[in-house]
């Protein structure tokens, strides 16, 4: 299976949430999300546009301009989106690196780990499908997962020979979602330093950069801001636990399909449904029961954020 970084997260986090909000089938694809109410600007929608203004910035930086995108229909949240892209223009005229890549999807298979031990040390090839476990006797399919995502620039210090990578985050103006506690603990730093390896190779892949965008205030009175860029390095153990972890819940999700399929009979993680930040995204449907109304007036499909259509995939 193919599994992303949030999909993980959300798994981890509830399993009935990621069956809602990946596999329940649509007309459209698989997998819901919230309708937008009114004018309301989502964080998903902004984020998004917001990323697309990055990308014209960074490739105009870069010296290979690309065709703008069209502008959101949304009046309220391309006039959000241009004030960020604005000020953070003015905030970096010019960065102190070479650019190397801009918006780089990626897919990459996940090591072969035995799924009853998960070690990799005791394997036997078999033939080209499959493995056996010498530690315990399992046999397993090969190349079972796959990671995917997108490395939103990556660029080599002036002066250096490594590559780093950054991560754009845009946040509401208070939330505290990207404070340095939590990217000191968090797996994305540790899987995309993994990936960015199997991408570049044999270039040396340095640190990871959060480059986290605020929104402005609600009504405007305080303008977005840009805290200084957080710096994360990982050690081979981190990046080996953090794989090791990811395969594990890319094993999980084809168990729970397996055993649960196509139904809302995923067991669930209620207390998690209120975790004092806020609600869930299903916490109406999961607490009271979905209906047609319900499914209607607060549900539409899932717009895919990844376009890895004619990505080729990279083995490790």
């Amino acid at each position: 299976m193919e599994i992303d970084n949030s999909g993980a997260n959300i798994f981890r986090r509830c399993p009935l949430e990621y069956y809602e909000s990946a596999l329940k089938p649509t007309q459209e694809g698989l997998g819901l999300e919230p309708k937008p109410h009114g004018f309301e600007v989502s964080a998903l929608d902004l984020g998004g546009r917001e990323h697309e203004l990055l990308e014209e910035y960074y490739n105009e930086l870069k010296g290979t301009p690309i065709q703008p995108y069209p502008e959101s229909l949304n009046e309220a949240l391309e006039m959000e989106a241009q004030l960020i892209i604005t000020a953070y223009r003015a905030k970096y005229p010019q960065e102190e690196f070479e650019i190397v890549d801009v918006e780089r999807p990626f897919r990459v298979v996940l090591p072969d780990l035995c799924p009853h031990c998960y070690q990799k040390d005791m394997l036997k090839n078999i033939d080209d499908k499959q493995f056996l476990c010498e530690r315990c006797g399992y046999f397993f399919p090969r190349g079972r997962h796959t990671y995917v995502g997108k490395i939103d620039v990556t660029f080599r210090m002036l002066g250096m020979g490594v590559l780093d990578i950054m991560d754009h985050k845009t946040e509401k103006r208070r939330s505290n979602s990207n404070r340095p506690q939590k990217w000191a603990a968090r797996d994305q730093a540790s899987l995309y330093l993994w990936a960015a390896k199997a991408i570049y190779k044999p270039e040396e892949i340095g640190r990871f950069h959060v480059n986290v965008l605020k929104r402005p205030s609600e009504k405007f009175q305080e303008p977005p801001i840009f805290p200084d860029r957080q710096t994360l390095e990982r050690t081979p153990e981190q990046i080996e636990t953090a794989v090791r972890d990811l395969v594990f819940i890319a094993d999980d999700i084809e168990r729970y399909k397996h055993i649960f399929g196509d139904k809302i009979t995923w067991p669930s993680n209620r207390e998690n449904c209120d975790s004092g930040w806020g609600q869930c995204d299903f916490y109406l449907p999961h607490t009271f029961g979905w209906s047609e109304e319900i499914r209607e007036n607060r549900y539409q499909p899932k717009k895919p954020y990844l376009k890895l259509e004619g990505i080729p995939i990279i083995q490790p």
